[in-house]
């Protein structure tokens, strides 16, 4: 049973169980982004400040709650190694990689990948205490290790859920399918795969925070073309043409990746370089949305959200997330209040950045002591 569901994403049937034999360790992926630097003094300071003004004038329950959320960790862990891992065959197309690393007999977490089509690296692991949980990560279909490479064949919503940002969609659509499976949840940088949120991103609204970083994703698509960029990329990142598939998949993975921290992370801005990386995350992520992430309806996951009020759940959103703009969290933590929502005011989508990594960690906390109890 999966105990805890960590996103910043979901399996339609119960995740099968994986082989444990031990193998040759796999090359490396890319290193995960790093944070944008320069922010951690600042930001300390920001959250001290307000802790101590808060405390002056709460009540008793209130201030040990404080005291004990200010007991929490929130560094990250020291990088972990897999004790095991490997390739599962999902269906006649696909093979995923899966890896595991920290407790073998601990509390299984699952990390949900973004894009979709990012595919996980190893600073992933370091959200979570390598001692209490039983950490699983896999590549969703097509993307980073997992094979084929870049495939769209048999790649929908639901054939992600059966086997197995994105991740913060699938994490929702896998709980509102299996609410019994599932015990806990940690959503980050909320995306809920609704029309308005794809046209503030892909169809100009973006634009006017990141002009420079949006010419070359516009400029790509002749004017003719340009009332539905997501419709005209897809024609190209499907094309026939390698060439042309290729050079539509830096332009889209290059507009993300520089739009994806508060300050521009030149270690982020570099993936959108890499061939291999940009082609799974383009034409994986293209995909989905030109096909509105293959849900029945535009709130699909805001009108399901009483399946999983019993679930512990915590929401975490950068205030200047460009990517997925906070009024989806908004909207979310309005339609599910029983989730702990924390809002990180010097943050942007990453999850990389400072303040946004120890929320994420401090709520995986709560869930090692929830689960303690």
């Amino acid at each position: 049973m999966i105990r805890a569901l960590r996103a910043t994403s979901s399996p339609r049937t119960p995740t099968p169980t994986l082989p444990t034999s031990r193998r040759p360790r796999p090359p490396p992926p890319p290193p995960a982004p790093s944070a944008a630097g320069g922010r951690r003094g600042l930001g300390c300071h920001l959250r001290c400040r307000a802790t101590l003004a808060a405390a002056t004038n709460a009540p008793m329950g209130q201030l040990q709650q404080q005291h004990q959320e200010q007991q929490l960790r929130k560094d990250l862990y020291p990088q972990t190694e897999p004790y095991d891992f490997g390739f599962l065959k999902v269906s006649g197309v696909h093979t995923i990689y899966y890896e595991q690393s920290g407790n073998p007999q601990g509390h299984p977490v699952v990390f949900l990948h973004g894009g979709p089509g990012a595919g996980t690296s190893p600073g992933n692991r370091r959200f979570f205490d390598p001692e209490f949980f039983r950490i699983v990560l896999f590549d969703q279909r097509g993307a980073g290790r997992s094979t084929p490479h870049a495939c769209l064949e048999e790649n929908t919503t639901w054939d992600l859920v059966f086997g197995g940002s994105w991740g913060s969609t699938l994490a929702l659509a896998y709980s509102e399918s299996h609410p019994d499976k599932v015990t806990g949840i940690v959503l980050r940088g909320i995306f809920l795969l609704r029309k308005k949120e794809l046209d503030w991103f892909y169809e100009g609204g973006a634009a006017a925070i990141f002009p420079d970083a949006w010419e070359p994703f516009r400029d790509f698509i002749p004017e003719d073309e340009r009332n539905c960029f997501i419709a005209a990329y897809s024609k190209r990142l499907t094309s026939s043409d390698a060439d042309v598939q290729a050079e539509a998949a830096k332009r889209w993975t290059m507009w993300e990746m520089m739009t994806a921290h508060l300050i521009q992370n030149h270690e982020n801005i570099k993936r959108g370089e890499d061939d291999k990386f940009s082609l799974a995350f383009a034409r994986i992520e293209n995909h989905y949305f030109v096909n509105k992430g293959f849900l029945p309806s535009d709130s699909h996951l805001l009108d399901n959200v009483d399946k999983i009020r019993h679930i512990k759940a915590f929401i975490v959103q950068g205030r200047y997330d460009v990517c997925c703009p906070m009024m989806s969290a908004w909207d979310l933590h309005k339609a599910w209040p029983e989730a702990e929502f924390k809002m990180v005011p010097d943050a942007g989508h990453s999850a990389n950045e400072v303040g946004v990594a120890a929320e994420l960690v401090s709520a995986n906390e709560k869930l090692k002591s929830m689960f303690t109890k």
